[in-house]
């Protein structure tokens, strides 16, 4: 049975929807433009409300609650990676955040080590990046640097660009097969040794951190009272740093924090067994090189902050040809979400890289 078969197959109920046609809402799937195939399957799926229909946004929900239910939706979203929704009558954020709710996901998400800048706009939906609009950014698996990562991530766009404004993903599937392919001791060495991420948070009282956008204060010190000496507030920052990351902190003189996190940068999706490109090299690297701060101290040539290097696990350095290669592999293999009024990407994080987030997100 196609994929659009079995989804229009499962029309919005009478009894979960009131006084609705039973067929109100449906979806097909279609072509979009620039998609790929990774393991026999369309990356990204690409979903649209079947044509002449005017669902409301409750007659969506309820409909996606029976898909949700019925693990539809988790089904299509280990094949696929990413479910492009298109059509639905989302106008705010508040719409967005009652149609994440209709999938009755875990969450939301402890974010912990926020090194960004985001905002709470309602609910369960944040800014994505509050970043300026010329800022580079590379592909990442979100907080991947990390052992706490969310397991699903909503994208939406509130408002839709004229031109330009595509947002860059790339299946980490595709990605490891290329690696493993084009990049093998890279590939050996990541599975031999993992690799060290490090990160750094400058104080509070550190008046760049304003610039930088995080201090560790705020990512870390959420356990950290009115009255706390500065002592109590180190131990309480090892604390959670132990607790959710399984990560240690190195105290700086200037009164920063460098994290230190031993992870493994490829793993295995367990649903599946399928190895996954699971980290955020491409993105330490490639932003460490476009700031001038490849070399220690890693100290920003023109700006505030350090870029801290991920070496591998054993405290060695990647080569940067490596690095290179990464990068320029992640940009064949993109694909590029050309974002219509009422677009909602749903993206399995485990499998998925992005680059260049729209406005909103909700981190499951």
């Amino acid at each position: 049975m196609s994929t659009a078969t079995a989804l229009s197959s499962l029309p919005v109920s009478t009894e979960s929807a009131g006084q609705l046609d039973p067929a109100s809402v449906q979806f097909k799937a279609f072509d979009v433009p620039g998609s790929r195939t990774v393991h026999g399957k369309a990356f990204p799926l690409a979903l649209a409300l079947e044509d002449n229909t005017s669902p409301s946004l409750s007659d969506v929900n309820a409909h996606i609650k029976q898909l949700a239910d019925r693990g539809t939706i988790r089904d299509l979203l280990t094949q696929h990676g990413v479910i492009l929704f298109r059509g639905l009558p989302i106008e705010t954020p508040k719409d967005l955040s009652s149609f994440v709710d209709s999938f009755n996901f875990v969450r939301p998400h402890k974010e912990v080590g926020l090194s960004g800048k985001r905002t709470t706009v309602v609910d369960n939906i944040k800014t994505a990046s509050e970043m300026p609009s010329n800022a580079i950014f590379h592909f990442h698996n979100e907080y991947a640097r990390s052992a706490h990562f969310p397991e699903l991530i909503f994208f939406w766009s509130e408002l839709v660009p004229q031109q330009g404004g595509q947002t860059p993903l790339l299946s980490s599937l595709e990605l490891y097969d290329r690696v493993k392919q084009e990049l093998p001791e890279l590939h050996d060495q990541l599975i031999f040794k993992g690799i060290i991420g490090r990160q750094y948070y400058p104080s509070k009282e550190d008046p760049d951190w304003k610039e930088i956008g995080w201090n560790w204060k705020d990512s870390y010190g959420f356990e950290i009272e009115d009255g706390d000496s500065l002592e109590v507030q180190h131990q309480k920052v090892e604390a959670v740093l132990e607790k959710y990351l399984q990560a240690t902190g190195e105290w700086q003189s200037n009164g920063s924090l460098h994290v230190l996190q031993h992870v493994p940068a490829i793993r295995r999706v367990k649903s599946t067994g399928v190895p996954t490109f699971f980290n955020g090299l491409a993105g330490t690297y490639g932003s460490a090189k476009l700031n001038g701060a490849l070399e220690p101290p890693y100290r920003i040539k023109n700006g505030k902050g350090y870029k801290l290097p991920t070496s591998f696990g054993d405290g060695s350095r990647i080569p940067s040809e490596w690095l290179d290669r990464l990068i320029e592999i992640q940009e064949a293999i993109q694909f590029l979400v050309p974002w219509q009024r009422g677009d909602v990407a749903l993206v399995n994080n485990y499998t998925v890289q992005v680059i260049g987030h729209p406005p909103h997100l909700c981190i499951c």
